[in-house]
């Protein structure tokens, strides 16, 4: 899967328009400091059709950052009702997504265009009144990063949704509740908020909702307009009011073994099977009841008539990952580690296996290290930086002091990472899918049977189909009852028709799954699928299961007038959704003393998972619940370990150190880490692999450059000292005081490059000769000098460096995509504890990898995205 193009778009904040007055006027270079990379999506496509300019950047669209706008709510206000000027041209508010409207992110575009985009996107549609927040929800789906597939117009049928009732679940939800407290001014008031209540009741699912499927030679065409080297046989589509993930099924066969020769739509019209179709569940279309004229096929038609004669077309924002690239081992959030019912002991065997990983790197292991670094046998050379090309002509390198402070550089977040629960779990994130012969069955009006009982589900890596019982996540996770314990199973029919749907968890439709994963389905929400045996002990599969009973309702209708939209859009930037995590947070690693409190709050912890799902949803719904006012006196501080969940976290000043046991955890992997970090370099590495034996170094050009590197490590110092200081500016703000503030504090960098520049151009004046050069600096750094600053060798002489390290034919990892393991002899080098040292394949985060020479002579024709790096798979996840 790869992203699509992206284009440079201006991003202002909501305070710089403020004290401008709405209007702005920028000379292009004080323009560049706000320009973003934003990828392709349908809105941009029909402003590009609108205005003619294909450039890479858009400037007929701005984005405004509101984050923090219930500060200046009138502002705010204002500049939704009359928009912005720039540089003259007058900007109008327009479309936002879920994401922008999670973010407090508002668009404007040119006023000159927007009338003629607005009809485009509203395609004639005509209500009186309707929920403003989820037809602008539906509109905004326009914004969502996607593929534009040109020219294509795909069969789509619209299938009737199915619903059934699951009977008997024990569940608990939100109920109002009237108390009486005494204000600040001593008067009693009434206040109505929600309290957790208890009941067994039949519950009504959408067993497919968001889903459908389509034929293979769909999958064969997207392949070939998105150039995807794999097959995306999971399609997350989109087009005007149309959201949802399709799966390629091969309908056509199962139907004609059933004696079934067509199938009827949502209207009653019948299709049969002469051309490839995308069935769509009515679920996936939000568009029917706006077009809804005559309730029939003739409403469908309607809807392809405009979108023809106002230009649109089908997108696809992405798709799902074949068994060769799904990760094997991803990093877990510690929402769904904290609610654990764990001893400490097993809690802290999770930490084993990234403890291990983060060891093996800084010690040199050849494998781990190059596979960290992504220096594979067919990396592209020219993909490489001065640390792996040198690793790559001699991999003793590894062991260096430079290379070793460069790994340990990258590993500093994933270290702090691990301190806040995002440790390495045997799991990854796939596509909730709901049964698809199931599907196909209720499609094609056979009995609704399905391939998977109430308590199962299917899904399989590059090893084979999973079996046995596995937990089912999703983010965010809140509360206990969140995690979804399945068993894994296949059968004939599930191998037959579901096993090349890779990187998706389909689960049946027999039970209330989604709804216990807070409220998910199946239109492209991403589950995490866990195969860690010690967090089963930990989950608890009987207790009542939290859910909204109220999910689906929304708003009051009214008018679509300028200014119920700009009152809607107040409305919804309130976004409580990080607030209601932290509380939920807090009384997790609170340590209750009785069972009565303990009791007390899982309950406040449950009606926060309610109002977290009502937080998620309220840019569609309209509707939101507040935190209590019980709960939020007592939301705060945090626990300790959430002082390595980002900036934010870390400048608070307060926290709780509670004995939870991911407090406990934390303070030992500070511990680790010190051991890590101030560990002593490696003793066996020779340094003098790196000299050019047949250079002489004449004295005068020795001491000249030794004097630039005696400046160098004074300065370095200082600087670096300076650094620490401005970074802990309440620790030395005396020292600091008249030199530098604490606002310009929280963003002091220093310009490291300007002065590593300053060094080597002085080296370069003195010594001109890149290998003489690097002959010194190594000598100075390994024998003169042996405990002052080694980085010298690398940003003075790394060209020389590069050209005198003495080559070394190495063996390096590449992916061995049978996953077969053949017998071989012993181990050519260190492996960790999981690799079998008789084996010729080893193991890295779950993947199998032989050892083999550097391909030179394919780089230019290898495809190198079987393996990506940990921070490309997360990137990819994380934008999925």
């Amino acid at each position: 899967m790869h992203a699509p193009k992206s284009y440079s778009v201006r991003k202002f904040p909501l305070k710089l328009l403020i004290d401008h007055q709405y209007h702005l006027e920028l000379t292009p270079r004080e323009e560049q400091l706000y320009l973003v990379k934003q990828q392709d999506n349908q809105l941009f496509r029909l402003i590009r059709s609108v205005t003619g300019n294909s450039g890479e950047f858009q400037p007929c669209l701005v984005f405004v950052n509101c984050k923090g706008g219930k500060s200046y709510e009138s502002e705010l206000l204002t500049l939704i009702r009359v928009g912005l000027w720039l540089g003259g041209r007058h900007y109008v508010i327009s479309e936002r997504s879920a994401s922008m409207t999670r973010s407090g992110i508002l668009s404007f575009i040119d006023e000159t265009i927007g009338e003629e985009v607005n009809r485009r996107i509203t395609m004639e549609i005509h209500m009186e009144h309707t929920v403003l927040s989820k037809y602008y929800a539906y509109r905004g789906l326009l914004l969502s990063s996607c593929h534009c597939l040109e020219n294509w117009y795909p069969k789509i049928v619209i299938v009737p949704d199915y619903e059934r009732i699951i009977p008997a679940q024990k569940i608990r939800f939100a109920v109002d509740q009237k108390i009486r407290f005494t204000d600040k001014s001593g008067a009693e008031r009434d206040w109505v908020q929600k309290e957790i209540a208890q009941d067994t009741v039949d519950v009504r699912i959408n067993v497919f909702d968001g889903s459908g499927i389509h034929h293979p030679a769909i999958t064969a065409r997207v392949r070939e307009l998105t150039g995807s080297r794999t097959a995306p046989t999971t399609i997350l589509w989109r087009a005007p009011y149309i959201k949802g993930v399709t799966h390629e099924m091969d309908y056509e066969t199962f139907y004609r073994e059933r004696g079934v020769d067509r199938i009827t739509d949502v209207w009653g019209q019948e299709h049969d099977f002469s051309q490839p179709m995308i069935l769509m569940t009515e679920s996936m279309y939000k568009g029917k009841k706006y077009f809804e004229q005559h309730k029939d096929y003739t409403d469908w038609e309607r809807y392809w008539e405009c979108f023809r004669k106002y230009g649109h077309c089908i997108g696809v924002a992405k798709w799902n990952y074949s068994a060769e690239e799904e990760p094997l081992y991803t990093r877990a959030n510690y929402q769904i580690l904290q609610d654990l019912n764990l001893s400490y002991q097993d809690f802290a065997s999770l930490a084993r296996y990234s403890i291990g990983w983060a060891e093996r790197i800084v010690s040199g292991d050849p494998l781990t290290a190059c596979c960290f670094l992504g220096l594979f046998a067919d990396t592209p050379e020219e993909s490489l930086n001065d640390y792996t090309r040198a690793v790559l002509k001699n991999s003793e390198m590894l062991k260096e002091d430079g290379v070793r402070s460069y790994l340990i550089s990258l590993l500093r977040k994933y270290r702090d990472d691990f301190k806040c629960g995002k440790l390495f779990l045997k799991s990854a994130f796939k596509f909730l899918t709901a049964d698809p012969i199931l599907l196909m069955e209720h499609i094609g009006g056979l009995e609704p049977t399905g391939a998977l009982q109430a308590d199962e589900f299917y899904s399989f890596d590059i090893h084979g189909p999973y079996l046995g019982k596995r937990l089912i996540e999703r983010n965010p996770h809140i509360c206990r009852s969140e995690h979804v314990i399945l068993n894994a199973v296949t059968n004939d029919l599930l191998d037959r028709y579901c096993s090349h749907l890779s990187n998706t968890c389909i689960i049946n439709g027999k039970s209330i799954t989604p709804q216990r994963l807070n409220g998910a389905d199946f239109d492209g929400d991403l589950v995490l699928v866990v195969d860690e045996p010690v967090m089963l002990k930990g989950v608890d599969p009987d207790i009542p299961i939290v859910m909204d009973r109220e999910d689906k309702a929304t708003a009051m209708e009214e008018p679509d007038t300028p200014e119920g939209r700009a009152l809607m859009i107040m409305r919804t930037m309130n976004n409580i959704i990080g607030e209601t995590s932290n509380c939920a947070t807090v009384y997790h690693n609170k340590m209750p003393r009785t069972p009565e409190q303990k009791a007390v709050y899982e309950s406040y912890i449950d009606l926060l998972s309610i109002i977290n799902g009502k937080a998620i949803d309220y840019a569609k719904t309209g509707m939101l619940y507040q935190i209590p006012r019980n709960i939020a006196k007592y939301g705060h501080p945090l626990p300790y370990f959430m002082k390595y969940a980002g900036p934010y976290y870390s400048s608070l000043k307060e926290f709780s150190r509670s004995q939870s046991n991911l407090n406990r955890l934390c303070l030992e992997l500070e511990k680790w880490d010190k051991t890590l970090r101030f560990a002593k370099p490696c003793a066996q590495f020779d340094y003098r692999i790196m000299l050019d034996p047949d250079i002489t170094v004449p004295a005068g050009t020795f001491e000249a450059v030794e004097q630039i590197y005696l400046d160098f490590c004074r300065e370095m110092g200082e600087l670096g000292r300076e650094q620490s200081m401005i970074r802990n500016y309440d620790k030395y703000k005396d020292e600091l005081d008249g030199r530098i503030t604490r606002k310009d504090a929280q963003a002091f960098l220093i310009n490291w490059q300007f002065y590593y520049d300053k060094y080597r151009n002085a080296c370069k004046e003195v010594c001109p000769d890149a290998r003489l050069l690097a002959n010194i600096a190594v000598l100075l750094c390994y024998e003169k000098y042996p405990k002052k600053n080694r980085k010298f060798i690398w940003r003075v002489a790394a060209d020389g460096l590069l050209k005198n390290i003495r080559a070394r034919d190495g063996l390096f990892p590449l992916l061995d995509e049978q996953g077969q393991i053949e017998p071989k002899g012993p181990s050519p080098i260190p492996v960790c504890e999981e690799n079998d040292a008789d084996r010729e394949t080893y193991e890295y985060l779950g993947k199998r990898y032989r050892l083999s020479p550097y391909l030179e002579e394919n780089q230019n024709q290898t495809d190198n995205s079987n393996h990506l790096t940990i921070n490309q798979a997360e990137e990819v996840i994380y934008d999925r």
